[in-house]
């Protein structure tokens, strides 16, 4: 095997391990939510103004790093130092003693968060960049591996009344090793990204477009993590240690999406996996909503990932070969307008769950997916 592809293997798995091993943590914790809620004595509107201070400084973070760390330390050291934060302030939001507390961890989750997946994206580029070849889709697909594994430990917990400290102890430990791994592997120094901080400007015409097309997307799959597991429970009666299965069938289906990517892509092009696939999830997963069955739903959740889990590295990718900005500005950007969402809409969500019902909210998911995906219909070239 020579260097370079040896090189290519390694970085690229660093990067995969980077989208997963946060979302590993984030699916165990949201799987055991509830549970948590009712440790603490909170509502949909306290979960919501947590989620809130998580998106803040997750998007501060993002900032900084991709503007001022990232050119002069490179992607990999962040990536790595975020690791233990995001997984530690995690273990500590299920052992708070009071919401205060609970309110508290949301900061240092932000911070680790704005570090790690999104400055993985920065280092996905730079690998396609640098061996041309694609492989945001396996990236991409970390997230939804991640939420599966994560979203199956809450399961478990939940099914046999383990305590949620104990995997959470672990896997904070685990991650230190992980940080390791991740330094070890991913590109080398010369390979990294070079360069000088760049000050804050308002994003490209294009940058906005497709940041705006993430900032819907990733705010209602925010929405499927942040509350199905709670909404599954609440409004359908699923026993808790069944509720978490909403996540798994999700990414189950995802993960399948992203890893024949280039396969489906081949087959029916980037505009029919980045638009139709898109619009045709949202109008099938609308319609289960009517059927107010947990199983149907379940499987229908399924198809669903499947359908929208590409739209994602489709848009980022366009968005980097249309920029004229740096990669590490035009994904920082993307990733900031996108991600923003995840403490507008989940916050929202709560708010509105509140006054009316999670159920409903659902359904305006599936408007806004169904939208987006008409949208970048409409501008896609």
């Amino acid at each position: 095997m020579s260097e370079e592809i040896k090189i290519f293997r390694r970085a690229t798995l660093a990067s995969i391990i980077t989208s997963t091993y946060p979302m590993i943590v984030v699916g165990c914790y949201f799987g055991v939510t509830p549970w948590n809620m009712n440790r603490l004595s909170i509502d949909e509107s306290d979960l919501s103004f947590a989620i809130l201070l998580f998106g803040i400084f997750f998007i501060i973070s993002n900032q900084i790093a991709g503007r001022i760390l990232v050119p002069k330390y490179g992607t990999k050291l962040i990536m790595s130092l975020a690791f233990p934060l995001v997984t530690f302030s995690t273990l500590l939001s299920i052992v708070s003693p009071s919401y205060f507390y609970f309110l508290l961890t949301s900061i240092p989750a932000g911070i680790g968060w704005g570090a790690s997946g999104p400055i993985g994206g920065i280092h996905t580029q730079l690998i396609e960049q640098h061996f041309k070849k694609i492989i945001t889709p396996y990236y991409a697909m970390g997230f939804n591996l991640g939420i599966l594994i994560g979203g199956g430990l809450a399961g478990i917990i939940m099914r046999y009344n383990y305590e949620p400290y104990i995997f959470l102890t672990i896997l904070s430990f685990l991650s230190i090793f992980i940080s390791f791994f991740v330094f070890s592997f991913g590109l080398p120094r010369n390979l990294d990204f070079k360069g000088v901080g760049e000050k804050f400007k308002i994003p490209e015409t294009n940058v906005l477009l497709f940041g705006f097309l993430l900032f819907f997307i990733f705010g209602s799959g925010g929405i499927i993590m942040d509350w199905s597991t709670l909404w599954l429970s609440k409004d359908l009666n699923a026993p808790l240690y069944l509720a978490s299965m909403g996540l798994i069938f999700f990414s189950i289906g995802a993960i399948f999406a992203n890893l024949f990517s280039n396969s489906l892509i081949n087959l029916f092009s980037e505009k029919v996996v980045g638009c139709h696939f898109v619009m045709i999830g949202a109008s099938i997963m609308l319609l289960s909503l009517l059927t107010n069955n947990f199983y149907i739903i379940l499987v229908v959740l399924s198809f669903y990932g499947f359908a929208i889990a590409n739209l994602v590295p489709i848009i980022i990718r366009q968005a980097v070969k249309q920029s004229n900005e740096s990669i590490p500005m035009t994904v920082t950007n993307l990733i900031t307008i996108g991600l923003s969402s995840t403490m507008i809409m989940p916050a929202g969500i709560g708010f509105l769950a509140e006054a009316y019902s999670l159920t409903l909210n659902m359904y305006l998911l599936c408007i806004i997916v169904f939208t987006s995906g008409l949208v970048f219909l409409l501008k896609f070239k």
